[in-house]
């Protein structure tokens, strides 16, 4: 127990911010998980260009599905 106490004080600000802002790496994560799966997959390209193809028709970067999302985040008033 006492070695989760000192965990959960070491990174509370962390934590804090974790549940404060709407931010997450999760997507860009996953879109690096993706090209390195089409890399492994196409056993080798002939050149880079096919390979930046693949990742774009993939990903359909040419024309975006949504506007990104904004940072939703109301500072408290001090009492």
């Amino acid at each position: 127990v006492r070695t989760i106490l000192q965990t959960v004080d070491k990174y509370y600000s962390s934590i804090e911010h974790a549940f404060t802002y709407t931010l997450s790496n999760g997507a860009i994560e996953g879109m690096n998980n993706k090209i390195k799966n089409i890399k492994r997959s196409g056993y080798g390209y002939r050149n880079f260009y096919n390979l930046r193809a693949r990742i774009l028709i993939s990903y359909q970067l040419t024309a975006p599905t949504h506007p990104p999302r904004a940072l939703t985040f109301e500072e408290e008033d001090a009492v």
